[in-house]
């Protein structure tokens, strides 16, 4: 895969400290496998070694490092939740995959609105949705949880139409891919798990505004511009189309080694627009009427999401998600090959790596 390392990231947009690891991640790893379990969307070891092997728990150790352990498992749950749930209706094969998402998407609004209750034996995908759902909303405001809502059903009818282009082997144009990437990332609704995780207490009315949203955008373009020059081999192998780096190759007439170049110079000018934003978040809260504090509550959330980017460089490195080697997860994860090698542990010498 096209090599992604620290270079990727301009001055400032990581603190320039040792990055800590929250101590209780292989505990809350292992529950959160357990909860797969549970809910049956894991059910072989092979599908269990192949999950480790992503390395969700030296993600989450990095990029929520002070997370409390009950806190941290939402995010996990989220981190791998969503990438199954991407590897089932992502990636779907089939004739009848668009009517396989269209169901899935009926059953998530039922769950992300408060509707009516599932019947029996639901898909698994599904399970696991109304369970996190519950755990990641509790004790929140309306309006809040009416506002995360309106984000991950954004995200899953960017999925159904992203499938479509995929289905025809059509390639978006660049304009319509903007909008398309930044929601089927899921990283503007990861800005939200975000807040849960880490206790963010922001008023509404700065979390909503114009300038804080463009800070979550940038990150949102920021980690799907990087997901698609280190995920490119993948994302060719399964014939995936809406790839930002194909996109650019496409729409400016270069080749792909030369729009993984300006994919990840596009992605540099985004930072430095997020840190900008970011150093006028005092000012932002004092035009909007806000106190200091409530300017320091966003600044939390602003360096949660550029460790949260900076987390997902070091993961590149060592997760066997991209690994062409890798069998390809297929339906409801229940294809996983017999014989496939597990990851190894989350690493111990993670500072020395960073």
């Amino acid at each position: 895969m096209p090599a992604i390392d620290m270079s990727v990231l301009v001055e400032n947009f990581r603190e320039p400290v040792e990055s800590p690891l929250n101590p209780a991640a292989a505990q809350v790893q292992d529950g959160v496998i357990g909860w797969l379990r549970q809910i049956g969307f894991v059910t072989t070891a092979d599908q269990e070694r192949h999950l480790r092997s992503f390395e969700f728990g030296l993600y989450h150790a990095l990029a929520t490092p002070d997370a409390a352990p009950e806190r941290l498992e939402i995010g996990m749950r989220w981190f791998c939740w969503g990438s199954l749930a991407d590897d089932q209706y992502d990636n779907y094969e089939g004739p009848d995959g668009d009517g396989r998402m269209l169901r899935a998407m009926r059953d998530v609004r039922r769950i992300v609105t408060g509707r009516a209750p599932l019947g029996d034996d639901p898909n698994p995908v599904v399970t696991g949705l109304a369970a996190f759902w519950a755990d990641l909303n509790a004790g929140l405001s309306a309006r809040r949880q009416a506002w995360i809502a309106g984000h991950f059903l954004d995200y899953m009818q960017a999925i159904v139409l992203q499938n479509r282009y995929h289905d025809a082997g059509r390639i978006p144009d660049a304009a319509t891919f903007l909008t398309l990437r930044r929601n089927t990332i899921a990283m503007i609704f990861q800005a939200d798990v975000l807040e849960v995780v880490s206790d963010v207490r922001m008023p509404n009315v700065l979390r909503e505004s114009l300038e804080f949203r463009e800070l979550v955008l940038c990150f949102a373009d920021v980690l799907a511009w990087h997901n698609d020059a280190y995920g490119l081999e993948k994302d060719v192998a399964d014939h995936q189309t809406c790839n930002a780096v194909l996109v650019v190759a496409a729409s400016e007439g270069c080749s792909t080694a030369d729009a993984v170049v300006r994919v990840l110079e596009r992605a540099r000018t985004r930072q430095r627009v997020f840190l900008e934003i970011e150093a006028e978040l005092p000012a932002l809260a004092r035009s909007l009427g806000l106190p200091p504090e409530a300017a320091a509550e966003a600044a939390r959330l602003a360096a949660d999401l550029r460790r949260y980017a900076f987390a997902n460089i070091v993961w590149a490195q060592e997760t066997r998600r991209y690994d062409l080697a890798r069998p390809r997860i297929e339906g409801t994860f229940g294809d996983v090959l017999a014989g496939s090698d597990g990851g190894s542990p989350p690493r111990q010498a993670v500072r020395a790596a960073v």
